[in-house]
């Protein structure tokens, strides 16, 4: 049982060889690229970082209030204007919530 195992083992490593072999000649033979022939241009880098500012400037991450925090906020609101009599639901109480937790947390 030894014998076959390792004839196994022989036969795996000459597969290996063959193909490591193989991929040596194939990369030799595609030619290289040189830099030279490519140069960056030195407008659209600064180009590009102008845009990235302006970006960055527009896009505000305004962290989002949490699902418990809207539902606490909605509870309180809906409370209120049950005591004070005013029209109103559920959906809008939740918007109403959404809304000023944002604001809260953009300052």
């Amino acid at each position: 049982m030894e014998e076959k195992t390792k004839k196994k083992r022989v036969q795996k490593r000459a597969v290996r060889k063959k193909a490591k072999a193989t991929e040596s000649v194939s990369v030799a033979a595609v030619p290289e690229v040189t830099t030279e022939t490519k140069k960056p241009r030195k407008s659209s880098k600064v180009k590009s970082a102008a845009n990235a500012t302006k970006l960055n400037k527009r896009k505000l991450i305004v962290p989002l209030p949490t699902y418990e925090q809207v539902q606490l906020r909605a509870y309180f609101i809906s409370e209120r204007r049950r005591k004070l009599g005013l029209p109103g639901d559920e959906s809008h109480d939740w918007l109403t919530a959404e809304q000023e937790l944002r604001d809260e947390l953009k300052v």
